[in-house]
């Protein structure tokens, strides 16, 4: 029997039994907008097309900015012009396109093909050159689909791609020690996992950039409070992390003058948002089903489904540690 064609999407993984939704029909509608409205036009003549369309009202505004933000995922040779383009068009400095990038990075990033997740890394880069207001609220949302006790590539691959982002854009991550310490936590968690000798390189780069962002932002980084201690005993074996350690116990203001000690550092709880980070949307939206909408009874039953199709057997011991005691949430 002749199997039914799948309907294919720019952005998405689909399926025979997942097919095309309402979002993605929205996304292919302006993307299809923009290519009537420029095809065939000299760059002057389509930028030109573009400003007194979305002149006319939000609707077209939008339109045009979800058609050319779908161009630079989908066509990376093109990519570059239609950034500059979007930033010309843009009327609220291009906070609608991190809305719609904000959503497909919470809700449907494990659904994007691959080559839509590289022009997501390009763009965000492309943001952070230019200073966009919002888009670090972008990468601390994309940091919690670094899963720990994940080794596989494509894990491996985001982890990598957001550390030599962060590492060739360090003035910028200055300014936001939210931002800043999250990405120590994050990173002091993958250290920890990236210990065979294929994944020495990308751990030694992981380990220079989180010291130097410990010694340098220690009280940035004090904000993590009491967890900070624990993830520091982790790593303490590596001998960059044991000079740090020394240095917190023996002489702690030479990290930070208002620092005094380790027992600082336990009396500060660690806020719920750090813990937020190291669970993946996916996790995090399931583990608020199960305390919120299951019944008293059937817990044990959602917990087994829960462990089967959220934490893989190989990661469940080194998730389980990673997650704090009761008396610090």
């Amino acid at each position: 029997m002749e199997q039914a064609k799948t309907t294919n999407s720019r952005l998405f993984v689909t399926s025979l039994v997942e097919s095309r939704d309402e979002l993605d029909e929205k996304y292919e509608r302006c993307y299809m907008c923009l290519q009537n409205l420029i095809s065939g036009l000299s760059e002057k003549e389509a930028h030109d097309a573009l400003n007194n369309t979305v002149c006319k009202d939000i609707r077209n505004h939008e339109d045009i900015s979800l058609g050319l933000l779908v161009t630079i995922l989908t066509e990376p040779q093109n990519a570059a012009r239609s950034y500059r383009d979007l930033t010309l068009i843009t009327r609220d400095g291009l906070g609608f396109v991190l809305a719609h990038l904000t959503q497909l990075v919470l809700e449907r990033y494990s659904r994007l093909l691959e080559k839509v997740k590289q022009q997501l890394l390009w763009l965000v880069r492309e943001m952070i050159k230019n200073a966009v207001t919002g888009v670090d609220g972008l990468c601390w949302n994309l940091m919690r689909h670094m899963a720990g006790g994940d080794v596989s590539p494509k894990n491996v691959a985001l982890a990598e791609a957001l550390l030599d982002i962060y590492s060739d854009n360090r003035g910028w991550l200055d300014k936001f020690p939210f931002l800043l310490a999250s990405v120590v936590y994050a990173y002091l968690r993958l250290i920890e996992d990236h210990n065979s000798a294929v994944l020495s390189q990308l751990r030694q780069k992981e380990v220079a950039f989180t010291v130097t962002l410990l010694r340098e932002k220690f009280s940035d980084c004090l904000i993590i409070g009491r967890d900070l201690v624990r993830l520091l005993q982790n790593v303490a074996r590596i001998p960059e992390f044991e000079q740090l350690w020394k240095d917190i116990l023996t002489n702690p203001k030479s990290l930070c003058p208002n620092f005094t000690g380790v027992l600082q550092l336990l009396q500060s709880r660690t806020s719920r948002r750090f813990l937020q980070s190291r669970l993946t949307p996916d996790m995090e939206k399931k583990v608020v089903f199960l305390t919120s909408h299951v019944r008293f009874g059937m817990h044990k039953r959602y917990q087994d489904w829960f462990q089967k199709q959220v934490i893989n057997t190989f990661l469940i011991g080194s998730n389980y540690c990673s997650f704090p005691c009761p008396s610090n949430v």
